[in-house]
């Protein structure tokens, strides 16, 4: 009798939750979980039709799809639900282009979207409709091998926060214009999208702007608040005496909030054209955090732009530098041998190396660092496992004997995923 009297107190209890709990419940379920909750009671057999994020991806396909057809599914999904939706997300495997994505796209509600991702990750690139241009509602907009095209009438989304286009074919005479009728855009990612002559920014909230891709040239208008900058570039043979890298640090400057850096440290080799290695004719006052990714030791001209450029930032706390080093170049050694100035770097703190060979060039590299920063706390050395045999023991006790400009500087071996080694110096 008690086990009768708890079980219909279970069932009373799930059936009469209010709307709004139930709602907020399959929110935070993945669509095929929030279909498995038409079993809880008979109240709640359609409440799955009401969830306001749909959700077709990976673990959708794993999990639920199983042998049915896709097409149908989605469109039957769409057609029995109802309320608001808030979130719709496109992103199964081996998804091809097709007229039925403009279908569902038609389908899913303008007034009330807010979360669209469409992912097309098979066979040729995806013309989506004009409709999509209607959801003004939009706050994040992810599309994958798509086309994106719009009107030159379109009047932006007011409301659009994230925007993130990879592989996306785009009309780089336009799309500069786009970008500044979206005035509340706070992140901005483009992926190998179309190349660009010229890419102009324009941002008055925009935070964190991310490129992988070409650009001959980039400028970036009102972004006050633009604190973090990745760039990332397919190729660099379109640069060569144009003036590309002074132009980009020039561009940079710009930016007064800016705060972290990313760059493939090849794309400042023109520098030494304008003053490398030492100080540049403009500074990077407040950037913070430095990241100089692909660093060819092999290379003066490389090596030298990156230090005149590190010596440009004279508020730098950190700095990250991934090498890609494989040649030995004495020159560059005795190039950074030479290097024993008189300057300092009184604000940088930490001091990370990746994919270290310890190659004389790298090694001078490093003692250069601890030489010149008398604030340093921290040196982080991860070895390059295809180059170092020894777990990088011989390395660090190389660098025990470096003279160092910080007396609490600490080193650390790190290796990847077996933990650090700590070596006071």
């Amino acid at each position: 009798m008690k086990s009768a009297l708890r079980s219909d107190f279970d069932s009373d209890f799930i059936s009469n939750l209010p709307n709004n709990i139930i709602d907020n419940i399959l929110g935070c379920l993945p669509l095929r979980d929030a279909v498995s909750t038409s079993i809880l009671s008979r109240e709640w057999h359609y409440k799955w039709m009401s969830c306001p994020d749909i959700v077709f991806d990976f673990w959708f396909d794993q999990m639920f799809l199983g042998g049915h057809k896709l097409e149908p599914l989605v469109y039957q999904i769409l057609k029995l639900h109802k309320g608001p939706l808030l979130k719709f997300v496109l992103q199964v495997p081996d998804l091809k282009s097709s007229p039925a994505i403009d279908e569902w796209v038609r389908l899913l509600p303008n007034k009330t979207l807010q979360d669209l991702t469409v992912h097309v990750s098979r066979g040729e690139t995806h013309k989506l409709t004009d409709h999509l241009f209607t959801f003004q509602q939009l706050r994040s907009l992810k599309l994958y091998n798509c086309v994106f095209d719009p009107a030159l009438d379109f009047k932006g989304f007011p409301k659009l926060v994230n925007l993130e286009l990879q592989s996306v074919a785009l009309v780089p005479e336009t799309f500069g214009r786009f970008v500044a009728s979206c005035p509340n855009l706070e992140r901005l990612r483009l992926v190998l999208c179309t190349s660009f002559d010229h890419l102009e920014i324009t941002g008055p909230k925009l935070k964190y702007f991310e490129f992988h891709g070409v650009f001959k040239s980039i400028s970036f208008k009102n972004c006050p608040l633009l604190s973090e900058v990745k760039l990332t570039f397919s190729s660099m043979e379109f640069k060569r005496g144009n003036r590309f890298s002074l132009d980009l640090v020039k561009s940079l400057c710009t930016l007064p909030a800016l705060e972290d850096l990313q760059l493939q440290a090849y794309a400042l080799e023109d520098l030494v054209e304008h003053g490398a290695p030492n100080k540049l004719p403009l500074s990077l006052t407040t950037l913070k955090n430095l990241h100089l990714s692909d660093m060819y030791f092999e290379k003066i001209e490389e090596t030298s732009c990156a230090i005149s450029f590190i010596r440009s930032c004279p508020n730098l706390q950190k700095l990250k530098i991934t090498a890609f080093t494989f040649d030995v170049v004495d020159a560059v050694a005795d190039f950074l041998r030479s290097q024993r100035s008189s300057e300092s770097f009184t604000q940088l703190r930490t001091v990370k190396m990746q994919l270290f060979s310890g190659i004389e060039a790298e090694m001078e590299f490093v003692k250069y660092l601890l030489a010149s920063a008398t604030a340093l706390e921290e040196m982080t050395i991860t070895p390059h496992a295809g180059s170092v045999t020894d777990g990088g023991e011989s390395i660090l006790n190389e660098i025990k004997r470096y003279p160092r400009a910080s007396p609490s500087v600490e080193i650390f071996n790190s290796e990847g995923n077996y933990g650090n080694k700590h070596v006071s110096v």
